[in-house]
Formats: C-alpha cells, sequence, structure tokens
C-alpha cells in the first residue's frame, strides 16, 4: 500500500486540488478546535464538499478528539457527513470521546486503533451555574440541559440506525442513566456515561460488532481491510484551508485572448493636451473607473462632487459600467453618505468597486454602496467606526447619535445592493456580532475588518461580502465580461487646478469687479483694467473646465454688461436703463458661470435623484453674494487709502488739468518754513473734473488733486476740503 502525506506543520506545504483526487481515498485527521465555530471548521465543512463532488473512491477520518463542541457546528458536520455519497470511515486513533464520538457515529464504518476508546460524549454542566448561581438560574440552566442531551440523544440514535450501529449504544455513550445488556451481558451499567476501550468496542455480540468493525494499527491496514485504496491522501482542514487561499489569491497571470479589452484609450488620455477637459471623453459603451486614493475622501466636497458628476455623466452617456479602484483609508462622513445614498442609486448601469488594496472607513461604505465587490490578492475593507475630524472618539451621546444614523445608512444601501446588512453593520460599530447560517464569522467587541480571504469565504452558498479576487482593473473587466475600453475619469491637465478655482470663485469675483469699477473711474485703461481682465479670465476659464456653464456665451454677455454700465456713466448719466440692463447681465454671467453642466442637464431631464432648482444655484448666488460684498469693501477700502499712496497718484493723470497743480511751497496764508506742507483744511472751490472718487478742483488760482469721501461729485459742482493729509486732500459736496 503506498500513501501521500500533507504534512499541515511543514512550511510551505501544499495539496493538490481535490478535483484531482478521484479514485483516490482521502484521509482527514480531526484533531483540536476542529469542530470549532472558527475558520477551521469552515474549511473542513468545504473540503468535504468539494471532495463528495470531486468522487473520491472515500473519506477516512482519522479521529483524535476528546472535547465537547459547539451544538450548532457539531450538528451541521453531522448533517454534512450523513449525505456524503462516498463511502466514510472512521479510524479511532488515540480518543473518540464527546464530539469524536458523534462523528465516528456518521460514518459508514468504525475502526479502532489498538489503543484508541470511544464513547463519553454526554453533555458538561457549567460548574459556576451548579454550585453558586441562584436556585432560580440553576433550575433553568438545568432545563436547557436536559433539552439540548434530549435532542443528542435522538441525534446519536437517528446516526447509529442510518449508519447500522447499535442505538442503544449510541444513545448511552451520552446519558448515564441508560442501562444497556444484550442477552445476559451487561455492556453499560447506570452512573455513567458508556465508553470503550477498542477491545470491547469490537467485541461481536449476536454475530455483530458492539460498535467497531475492527481493530488495526495503520491507515494502510483499514483501506486493507475495507477492500479500498490503495492509494490515499491525507489532508488536514487547516492544510486545505491554506492552500485554498493560495489558490485564489494567486490565480494564472494568463489572459485568454477572447476576455481580452481593448485599452487604446489610455494613450489617447495620454495625448490629451495640458488644458483638456473631462467633457472631451464620451463615456458610451465604456468602463468608467473612478479612482478613490489616498486622500480622495478627505479633501472635501470638490471630491465628492466629481465623483457626483462623473456618475451622472456615465448614466447620461450610456457607459457599461462604473468602477471604484478603492485605495483609502477613510474621510468625511457624511459626503461620503449623500454619494451612497443618493448618487450611486440613481444610476442603472453597473457599478464596482475594486479594493486596491485599502476600502478602510468611507472607502467601505462607499463599497456597499455599489453592486459588485472585487478585492486584490491582498487587500482589506471595513473599520468605518465614525470618528471625529482629529482622529478621536465622539463623545457618549453624539457617537450613538451619529452611529445609529450611519447604521441605517449602510444596512438600507447593503440590502439595496444584496450584500449582507450585518456585515455592513459591522463595520461600524463595535456591538454587532454576525452570524451566516449559525456560522460565526465576527464576534461583537471589535469593529469589523475583513482582508481577502475572510471577505470572500463562501458561507451557505454565498460569499460573505466581495464577489471574487482580481489581479487587476482588466482582470476583473474580464471576469464580468465587460466589453469596452477602460476610462480613467480623473481630472485631467488643468482641470484638477480648475477646482481650486472653482472653490475660490468669489475671491475672483472680488478682484475683478473691483478692478472693472476703478478702470472705469480712471481715465484710459491701466493696471485696474488689466487686473480685472486676467481675474474674470481665470473665473470663467477655471470654471469652464470644471464642468460648469462658463463658456465663451456668458463671457460675452459679461463684457456686454459691463459695457452698458460704462454707457450708463460715461454716455447717457442718469438714464438707469442700460445700468440695471449692465448690472443684470453681469450678475447672470458670474452667477450661471459657477452652476455644474451636468447637474442642470440631470434636472432639466427629470432623472431620479436630481437636486431641487434651489439647491441647484445655491452655491452659485453665495458665492456671487460673497464676490460683490467683497468688492464693494474693496472699492470703499480703495477710496479710502489708494489716493495717498504712490501706487494710487500714478492712477491719476496729471494732463486732466492745465500744469502747475502741484502743492506751492507757500501760500496766500503764509509760507511754513522748512518741509512742511501747506494746509488747505476748509478751502472751497469747483470740481473740474468728474470727482468718482478722484478728479481734479480748482481753489482760487490753483488746481488740485482731490479725492471724495466716497459719493460721485459732477464736474461743476463746489467742493469744500474736509482733511488734508500729505498729498491727499479730501473734499466733500458743497451745497451751501
Amino acid at each position: 500500500m503506498t500513501g501521500q502525506v500533507v504534512a499541515e506543520e511543514a512550511p510551505g506545504a501544499t495539496a493538490a486540488p481535490v478535483s484531482q483526487w478521484a479514485g483516490k481515498v482521502l484521509v482527514v485527521p480531526l484533531s483540536g478546535d476542529v469542530l470549532g465555530d472558527g475558520r477551521i471548521g469552515r474549511d473542513l465543512e468545504r473540503l468535504l464538499v468539494e471532495a463528495d463532488a470531486a468522487k473520491v473512491a472515500g473519506i477516512v477520518f482519522e479521529i483524535n478528539l476528546s472535547e465537547s463542541a459547539d451544538l450548532a457546528a457539531q450538528n451541521r458536520l453531522l448533517d454534512q457527513i450523513s449525505r456524503l455519497s462516498v463511502a466514510t470511515v472512521a479510524y479511532v486513533n488515540t480518543s473518540a470521546t464527546g464530539s469524536g464520538a458523534l462523528i465516528a457515529l456518521a460514518a459508514d464504518a468504525i475502526y479502532m486503533n489498538p489503543g484508541g476508546i470511544i464513547g463519553g460524549a454526554g453533555l458538561r454542566r457549567n460548574p459556576v451555574q451548579a454550585s453558586g448561581a441562584e436556585d432560580k438560574s440553576r433550575s433553568a440552566a438545568d432545563e436547557n440541559l436536559a433539552r439540548d442531551e434530549s435532542i443528542l440523544k435522538a441525534r446519536a440514535r437517528s446516526l447509529a440506525a442510518a449508519k447500522g450501529h447499535r442505538p442503544e449504544v449510541a444513545e448511552a455513550f451520552i446519558d448515564a442513566g441508560i442501562e444497556v445488556r444484550i442477552g445476559e451481558v451487561v455492556i453499560s451499567e447506570k452512573g455513567q456515561a458508556l465508553t470503550l476501550t477498542a477491545d470491547e468496542a469490537a467485541r461481536v455480540f449476536e454475530g455483530k460488532p458492539l460498535v467497531a468493525k475492527g481493530i488495526v494499527d495503520s491507515i494502510e491496514a483499514l483501506l486493507a481491510a475495507e477492500g479500498i485504496g490503495p492509494e490515499f491522501e491525507r489532508l488536514s482542514p487547516r492544510a486545505y484551508g491554506e492552500t485554498s487561499s493560495r489558490t485564489k489569491l494567486t490565480r494564472s497571470e494568463g489572459k485568454d485572448e477572447a476576455a481580452q479589452i481593448e485599452t487604446g484609450e489610455e494613450k489617447a488620455e495620454a495625448d490629451l493636451p495640458l488644458f483638456g477637459r473631462r467633457d472631451d471623453t464620451d463615456y458610451k459603451g465604456k468602463v468608467v473607473v473612478l479612482k478613490v486614493g489616498q486622500d480622495t475622501l478627505a479633501t472635501g466636497k470638490a471630491s465628492f462632487d466629481f465623483m457626483d458628476r462623473t456618475l451622472k455623466k456615465a448614466e447620461l452617456e450610456g457607459a457599461k459600467a462604473v468602477i471604484f479602484d478603492m485605495d483609502t483609508p477613510g474621510g468625511f462622513a457624511w459626503y461620503t453618505e449623500g454619494l451612497v445614498l443618493t448618487s450611486l442609486q440613481n444610476v442603472s448601469i453597473p457599478t464596482y468597486t475594486f479594493v486596491n488594496p485599502r476600502a478602510e472607513s468611507a472607502g467601505a461604505i462607499i463599497a456597499m454602496g455599489t453592486d459588485h465587490i472585487y478585492m486584490r490578492p491582498a487587500a482589506t475593507i471595513g473599520s468605518a467606526l465614525v470618528v471625529s475630524g482629529t482622529g478621536q472618539d465622539l463623545n457618549e451621546s453624539m457617537a450613538d447619535k451619529v452611529t445609529q444614523m450611519i447604521i441605517g445608512t449602510v444596512r438600507n444601501v447593503a440590502e439595496l445592493k444584496g450584500h449582507n446588512p450585518d456585515i455592513a453593520e459591522a463595520f461600524v460599530t463595535r456591538n454587532k456580532e454576525v452570524r451566516i447560517d449559525g456560522v460565526l464569522v465576527h464576534e461583537a467587541g471589535n469593529v469589523l475588518n475583513l482582508n481577502t480571504v475572510r471577505a470572500t469565504e463562501v458561507i451557505g452558498g454565498r460569499p460573505v461580502l466581495a464577489k471574487g479576487v482580481a489581479r487587476d482593473l482588466e482582470d476583473l473587466v474580464a471576469q464580468e465580461s465587460l466589453a469596452g475600453e477602460i476610462v480613467e475619469a480623473t481630472p485631467l491637465g488643468m482641470e484638477a487646478f480648475a477646482h481650486w478655482v472653482q472653490k475660490l470663485s468669489f475671491l475672483l469675483i472680488i478682484v475683478g469687479l473691483a478692478g472693472a469699477y476703478l478702470e472705469i473711474n480712471t481715465p484710459g485703461f491701466g493696471f485696474p483694467g488689466i487686473v480685472s481682465v486676467l481675474a474674470f479670465s481665470l473665473f470663467f476659464f477655471g470654471n469652464n473646465l470644471a464642468g460648469n456653464l462658463a463658456g465663451y456665451e456668458l463671457f460675452v454677455l459679461l463684457v456686454v454688461g459691463l459695457i452698458l454700465i460704462a454707457v450708463e456713466i460715461f454716455l447717457f448719466p442718469g438714464t438707469i436703463v442700460a445700468g440695471l440692463a449692465g448690472s443684470a447681465m453681469v450678475l447672470a454671467a458670474l452667477g450661471l458661470a459657477m452652476v455644474d453642466r451636468v447637474d442642470l442637464e440631470w434636472k432639466w431631464d427629470g432623472l431620479p435623484g436630481a437636486v431641487e432648482w434651489s439647491s441647484l444655484f445655491q452655491n452659485s448666488l453665495i458665492s456671487l453674494a460673497a464676490g460683490m460684498v467683497g468688492a464693494l469693501a474693496l472699492v470703499l477700502l480703495g477710496m479710502r487709502f489708494l489716493p495717498g499712496t504712490r501706487l494710487g497718484n500714478r492712477l491719476v493723470l496729471a494732463g486732466a488739468v492745465p500744469a502747475g497743480a502741484s502743492l506751492p511751497a507757500q501760500d496766500s496764508r503764509g509760507a511754513i518754513e522748512g518741509a512742511k506742507a501747506l494746509s488747505y483744511l476748509g478751502l472751497e472751490g469747483e470740481a473740474t473734473t468728474d470727482l468718482r472718487p478722484s478728479g481734479k478742483g480748482k481753489f482760487g488760482a490753483r488746481f488740485l488733486d482731490v479725492i471724495s469721501e466716497g459719493e460721485f461729485i459732477p464736474r461743476g459742482d463746489h467742493l469744500k476740503v474736509t482733511r488734508h493729509e500729505g498729498s491727499r486732500i479730501v473734499v466733500v459736496k458743497n451745497d451751501s
């Protein structure tokens, strides 16, 4: 007889796929916590399913178990063994007591090692309850124990009868109050659960062994006695689990030519100019990839707006699918909730998350909102406990409130997308225990985080969370048979900078309006005009690249509006119509320029999840209002401080009045020796130019550079000097 042993203790040990074991006998060592509620127990169950499907010649359970097991796990395994279509043999190597005895009874035949024992499968009473608990608690515990013992005895009798063993002996393994007689021979006396040595178990009564079919000292001898084999493979549940995980995580590197996807778009992306736009890419029939990097979810609303716009654009243009390429430690909970509850639920195209290699915190919540999840071979997902912006735990009352809101969200989206809502809840709270079909997946007390093996583990016929393992995006697309080019929807060229321009639009409005005002009130074209043109150009350029309505049309509307305002001031002052029309055009151009193009189209078409009109224009109106208030404040500050500066003096043309308008060294009031300037406080005169607010005035025989206190003073009005500070002369309209 020959056999091959796969040693579970040997580092790096491997085993042949179970599908290659057809015609061989599989020897499964059972020891330690193999019947626990943990991974080894689940590996054993999967091993038996695969061996049965592979049509092995037989399964030998090499038993060395002496402890009681979790009843749910034990019953699940016993049911599975009893349903196997291949022959099963129990080999009691050293001890088959407790759960080991029941496994032996579930096999078609039992063999004993010369030194083995079998039996003693009764349940243990909790010593704390038996000795120190209150009478009421002890009574309830006794009732539960009696119930469990009754169920276990029925299970033992049923297994024994089905496999041709003696039901009365099986029951005596559990119940110490049963006496077993065969003829005149007392096999088991009352008072202790039955336990048998090898010789006793193999003793023949009335032509039939008491329990064991024979006594053998090796697997080879057992196979010879049963007439199966001679080849066998020994594989422990632990070794099977490790091999299965390695096989799952190291899929073949070869690619099926039929599954190849077109990647010509990658070169097209690389050839885009520096100032390329996202809207230049048509998503029709393509697989759109949204990269979620280290800080994508933690840099504010702009990133979430970008993902939201991309999802809507993909839906509108008929993309094949959207894949979130995820490598993130987390980010803002509230923005994430909006993306998951609204954006992801309002698209009909398939959505995927590729955990590459981290989807922690907010990333895990986004993943739950997609239709399918794939993992890289070494990846993690979970740990979505809500914390403060500094990473600290929230106070108790706030933590409870926020956690319950997030639990409601993640359970809702998990159910909508077909994921396990208990897994989703365990991601965001420490208090959730997760069981799937009676199998303990996660204990309460810690936030759940799954690695690739655990996330793709199949329990009850479906994965715990992730649909499968993929090496890269191309592998995922091939597994899902998604035909079409891969298009990465990350910002292109100057678009990333444009998003910052979009966020700071109100500052550009301030600079642009203030510069335009100063330029209109200054003869010729100078520095304020240049600054205004640059500010508005950057404003429209950035918002255009960011996907807003800013474009040539609105820029022209802005210019026409400014021209009408200038016409009102210079050509037809007091008509009001041109000024009002120009102001309306300027405000409309600036306000509409900051409205998202895709959001507006989504609302216009009446698609699900579209925002209200007020929300659509809310951010634009806020930025516009802030810009106007800021521009007004800047103009007033300029009136107050600019005329006294060197730059302010340069902005006023000296040629507007006759030469010699500078301050004289002395006056008719009397000369002041030294470098001190004369005081013109209280002088009265006449404006020789419009004061907007700066200009010229004639005071006696002298022409002086003056500035009003903020009001517009037409040429010819009477003036009075109220302040004289160095070269800065401030006047007011003198009506007296």
